[in-house]
């Protein structure tokens, strides 16, 4: 079967080459990474509201990335990766899991983020991103996002970053959370790079 491609409209256009282009600068979010959450006091300006000192290695991040940092502070596996995410500004996290063992030490859960994002575009830069981390070898395991569990009562998408099932033979627990740093470290560059070959490739557009 074969089906044409929808001619689109000029608006669809605009938006495309907007949220592109966003990918494209990928200057990130202004304001503490952590939100509203984060009221600490900057010891080089004094401020509530800068980045001075934001990093995925801070140690109060794991809390303050979480809106439940009681119950649910980001584990520590997992919280690079979340925080680079919201850094970006593209994605919001709101679920990750840096992968457990069973009792018996067998691959019980898998590392994962959860987030949501406005642009497919977005989306589509991050898969193809991760695609090329794999064909390139810096990740041990094949990642994807795929489309996830939403409550009912929330009218937003969520969309999972996580491994390709089944996991390759020799990779476990220890090399999958090397991949979330991994990833982490990748983010920003990878965005952009990804950004800029899908607008070049789109430039005949009509």
């Amino acid at each position: 079967m074969r089906i044409e491609r929808p001619k689109p409209s000029s608006e669809r256009l605009r938006q495309f080459s907007d949220q592109v282009a966003k990918a494209v600068d990928a200057r990130g979010i202004d304001g503490r990474v952590c939100g509203v959450h984060c009221a600490i006091v900057c010891p080089q300006c004094g401020s509530t509201a800068c980045q001075c000192r934001c990093a995925p290695e801070c140690p109060d991040a794991p809390a303050t990335l979480s809106s439940d940092p009681q119950s649910h502070p980001i584990e520590p596996a997992a919280d690079p990766l979340v925080y680079e995410m919201r850094r970006l500004g593209m994605f919001r996290p709101c679920w990750s899991c840096e992968g457990h063992l069973d009792p018996k030490g067998s691959l019980w859960k898998l590392p994962a983020v959860w987030f949501y994002c406005e642009s497919l575009v977005h989306v589509r830069l991050l898969g193809a991103g991760l695609s090329r981390l794999s064909t390139n070898r810096t990740l041990k395991a094949k990642w994807q996002v795929v489309v996830t569990f939403s409550d009912p009562d929330n009218i937003e998408t969520a969309f999972a970053l996580e491994p390709k099932q089944p996991i390759g033979e020799g990779i476990g627990l220890t090399e999958l959370r090397a991949d979330l740093s991994a990833i982490a470290r990748a983010l920003p560059g990878l965005m952009t790079r990804e950004a800029r070959d899908l607008k070049a490739s789109t430039q005949a557009m009509p």
